[in-house]
């Protein structure tokens, strides 16, 4: 008699979501992914963009468990009914769509490159800063060779070493901040924007933030909660605008074929720049044209 065939997890875990990248997708499920760099640029299929594998994984007492994956999926899945239903003339949005999108939109927030970036620079810092702190009081006691030399490497070159965070840390993170960011997006004015034609990409970063400045010299960065504007591109021709001012009327805003591609280009540009390793669009356009991209910055902020 034959085993039973093992039921296997996922283990292809996709930064972006292919409900996402699909919109951006020709008929064959083809998008053109672009490295950060514009060095790299070739047509794939979706399933295979922006894939890591275990990237969600969690290491268990019981060994490692793709539930984090299954449980994203789950957003995904409400979500991508709920982006359909606005981008088919139900907009505003069903309270229940409503609360859909803005818990994608907060996970996508925190669930990639940038965010787990950012959480390893953080404890890199603050890790780096403690040891130097307890070496220089030693609790009372002759330090070792070992704890010498690490001092020494950490002083002289505090970049020569990279202290990462756990997965399973970063991963706990996600969970904590996800719901709070979905609820920073569920109480602003949603606009969506019909850009009147097909001109936008998206990226493995693509929720974006702007705000105006406050005056000459400004350096507040401001976060998913206090920026002015979150934008999102949902599809090459459509864009969703989550506004922080209170009394707007939440509408579909037609903006044409003249001006729509303009306010494009800009988003265009704030997607791009955001991203951390990969950009995407459809293979019938071509929006970074004339984008060029300094070389990605440190992450270094949360929240």
């Amino acid at each position: 008699m034959s085993e039973p065939r093992r039921h296997h997890e996922p283990r292809r875990h996709h930064l972006v979501p292919q409900m996402h990248l699909k919109r951006f997708a020709d008929l064959k499920r083809r998008i053109v992914m672009v490295s950060r760099d514009q060095k790299k640029r070739f047509p794939i299929d979706i399933r295979n963009a922006c894939v890591q594998t275990d990237y969600y994984a969690v290491e268990t007492d019981n060994g490692r468990t793709q539930e984090v994956e299954k449980r994203l999926s789950h957003i995904e899945s409400k979500a991508a009914a709920a982006i359909e239903n606005i981008l088919s003339d139900k907009f505003p949005p069903s309270e229940e769509d409503r609360v859909a999108i803005a818990m994608f939109i907060g996970f996508q927030c925190v669930r990639g490159d940038e965010s787990r970036q950012g959480y390893e620079q953080l404890v890199d810092m603050m890790t780096k800063k403690n040891v130097v702190k307890y070496l220089r009081k030693q609790e009372g006691r002759e330090p070792t060779e070992e704890e010498i030399k690490t001092q020494w490497l950490l002083l002289s070159n505090p970049d020569a070493t990279t202290i990462k965070q756990n997965q399973n840390a970063s991963i706990k993170i996600m969970f904590e901040l996800g719901p709070k960011f979905a609820e920073y997006m569920v109480h602003r004015r949603w606009t969506l924007v019909d850009h009147g034609e097909p001109c936008l990409l998206t990226s493995d970063t693509p929720v974006a933030r702007r705000s105006k400045p406050t005056g000459p010299g400004d350096f507040v960065v401001h976060g998913y909660g206090t920026a002015d504007q979150i934008w999102m591109p949902l599809s090459p021709r459509h864009s969703l605008v989550l506004d922080r001012k209170e009394g707007l009327e939440e509408r579909v805003l037609h903006v044409g074929c003249k001006i729509g591609p303009e306010l494009g280009a800009a988003l265009n540009k704030l997607v791009a720049y955001n991203a951390r390793r990969w950009i995407f669009h459809h293979p019938d356009t071509d929006p970074l044209r004339g984008i060029t991209l300094p070389p990605v910055d440190p992450v270094f902020r949360i929240g």
